[in-house]
């Protein structure tokens, strides 16, 4: 008998299909019309399971409806960003996941609030709200009442940072709450999980990017150990970014940087150190990229910037398995 797997991402609840050949990657399914179609082997794994069964674990805090263990990827990212917004008033992510549910649970929903009454509830629960303004607590107020009752929920968002993580074996890696390494790390039993870092937002609201200038040598600086969960579609992880196109400090060259994992079924390394004026090197977690900014590659396809340096695309990250993309321009008069 031919085993029946459903999707579970998506805004209703998925088709169900047969699964035909798994041979190889892509996987041939049939839908319960006769359809036929293909799906990448890693899709398929990700996003289908068996008929009645639950929703894979490393999901489970991105579940938006528990009882059919939906996972709504359009509402989630909503949610996430949400409580990364907060992060800089209460401090890490895990912080602010814990003080938005406070803060909801002190408030009314869709009425006038009095403010000091939720800050004085706040200060019960041990929060110092006094940082985060008052049009931000009407911000929260004012949700809809889907992502209200998510954030007020204990699990949805909870572990972020590693549940989509895969064990050795392709297994579900137990969620692991991320912290930074430590003399504590020797005192872990023999098989433990190795816990992540930390991941905290670097300068200008980037992540995990460190910046410096010395005359026209532009030097990036990246925490290859770090990651910052799941991409919002989540077929990828974020280790750093700049969170769109920066402007370099003191410059008026910009930049637009990203450093992500994607699970691979033979994953490779990177052969090259050098690209388009960009020069990687790695010290065991430490990754170096420098530019040099007074060249020039001429103006790009649009005419409206001049290009300084780039990747030309998603390339792999030298001895590594992460995968980088980087450009610096210069916008043209």
């Amino acid at each position: 008998m031919a085993e029946l797997y459903q999707q579970f991402l998506g805004t209703t609840p998925g088709m169900v299909v047969e699964l035909v050949d798994d041979s190889a990657s892509p996987f041939l399914v049939r839908s319960e019309d006769g359809f036929t179609f293909l799906v990448s082997g890693d899709d398929f794994r990700n996003y289908y399971r068996k008929v009645k069964e639950t929703t894979p674990r490393r999901w489970k805090p991105f579940v938006t409806d528990a009882e059919r263990g939906l996972v709504e990827s359009a509402k989630m990212a909503r949610v996430m960003d949400l409580v990364h917004s907060f992060e800089g008033f209460v401090g890490d992510f895990d912080k602010a996941r814990s003080w938005v549910r406070d803060a909801l649970g002190a408030m009314t929903s869709g009425h006038r609030q009095d403010w000091e009454a939720v800050r004085r509830s706040l200060a019960e629960r041990g929060w110092d709200s006094a940082a985060v303004p008052e049009a931000e607590l009407e911000r929260l107020a004012k949700l809809p009442a889907d992502l209200r009752s998510l954030l007020l929920e204990e699990t949805p968002a909870v572990v972020p940072f590693t549940g989509l993580m895969a064990g050795p074996n392709g297994d579900e890696a137990p969620p692991v709450r991320p912290r930074r390494a430590s003399a504590e790390a020797s005192a872990e039993p023999a098989g433990a999980p190795a816990k992540k870092k930390a991941a905290k937002p670097r300068l200008g609201g980037m992540k995990n990017v460190d910046l410096s200038i010395d005359g026209d040598l532009l030097t990036i600086k990246v925490d290859l150990s770090l990651d910052f969960g799941p991409s919002k579609s989540g077929k990828t992880t974020i280790v750093a970014s700049s969170q769109g196109n920066k402007t370099v400090p003191g410059r008026e060259e910009k930049i637009g940087l990203n450093v992500y994992k994607q699970e691979a079924k033979k994953p490779s390394k990177g052969r090259r150190s050098e690209f388009k004026n960009v020069v990687m090197a790695v010290d065991g977690d430490a990754l170096t990229v420098k530019v040099d900014l007074s060249k020039e590659f001429g103006a790009s396809k649009s005419g409206q910037t001049t290009i300084i340096a780039s990747t030309e695309g998603n390339q792999l990250v030298f001895g590594r398995e992460e995968k980088i993309g980087l450009n610096v321009y210069r916008k043209n008069e």
